[in-house]
């Protein structure tokens, strides 16, 4: 168990009647990629949610490094924590939503270095130095001084990249990173995460680009209905599915 980054056990989360995750129990191991596919309102996203404690779970329990996210056990009864722990953990787990999120008052650089500075108080030049290393990365080095509006949405995405990249995370969670851009701007985000993937970066994506999915996932969890119902390496399942969930979704979307 000790190369197991992310562990979630019979989770199950509620929107008032709805149960959104129905016991819901995986791993990801450290430096895997796991894409998560699903119809909408299956809790693709909720899953990613809760795992940042974005969401509180109803039962269950999710831990990332070790350490339980959201929650202290207390004798064997989950007890939330303080807001400021559940901060500090949230630095292991870096996430990028499917709007980007940028401050619009702020430069691309700008928007990179606050949270390092601010959260773990680094001073101004080491946290510029590491911005401008994740600018390259992510090939913006040119755009450190643009601010949001100039930047397209490609880039816009590729800068909240290098902003979750810029705490150091252990885990990368994706939501449908790329559902809000435009075709042509697909392509330039989507190789930043291979990128990533082949840097050995720990990520779980939540992505209707199925053929993306076969190219990076080391597994692929189909989820419906707030259960998983199939996981495996991506070559099963796109050649051998044993779920109706799952044939029907690459059978829609491959």
């Amino acid at each position: 168990m000790a190369d197991v980054l992310v562990q979630a056990e019979r989770v199950e989360k509620f929107f008032g009647p709805n149960k959104i995750l129905d016991g819901v129990s995986f791993t990801v191991t450290r430096g895997e990629t796991v894409v998560l596919i699903g119809s909408s309102g299956s809790g693709k996203t909720t899953l990613l949610r809760c795992i940042n404690h974005l969401e509180k779970i109803e039962a269950g329990r999710i831990t990332v490094n070790g350490f339980l996210i959201g929650y202290r056990d207390r004798r064997g009864v989950l007890i939330e924590d303080r807001e400021r722990n559940i901060a500090r953990q949230r630095r292991d787990v870096g996430m990028v939503f499917q709007r980007f999120n940028l401050f619009a008052n702020l430069s691309a650089l700008d928007n990179i270095i606050l949270a390092p500075m601010r959260v773990r108080g680094e001073n101004r030049a080491v946290a510029t130095e590491r911005a401008m290393r994740l600018l390259a990365r992510v090939g913006l080095a040119e755009k450190a001084r643009n601010f949001p509006a100039s930047l397209s949405g490609g880039q816009q995405q590729r800068v909240a990249i290098a902003r979750a990249l810029a705490m150091e995370p252990a885990v990368m969670l994706f939501d449908e990173p790329t559902s809000a851009l435009d075709p042509e701007m697909v392509g330039e985000v989507l190789a930043v995460m291979r990128g990533l993937a082949q840097d050995g970066m720990t990520m779980m994506i939540v992505t209707h680009e199925m053929g993306f999915a076969r190219q990076v996932a080391d597994r692929i969890i189909v989820m419906d209905q707030g259960r998983i119902v199939e996981d495996g390496p991506p070559e099963r399942l796109f050649n051998a599915p044993t779920h109706p969930k799952t044939r029907t979704l690459l059978a829609v979307r491959h």
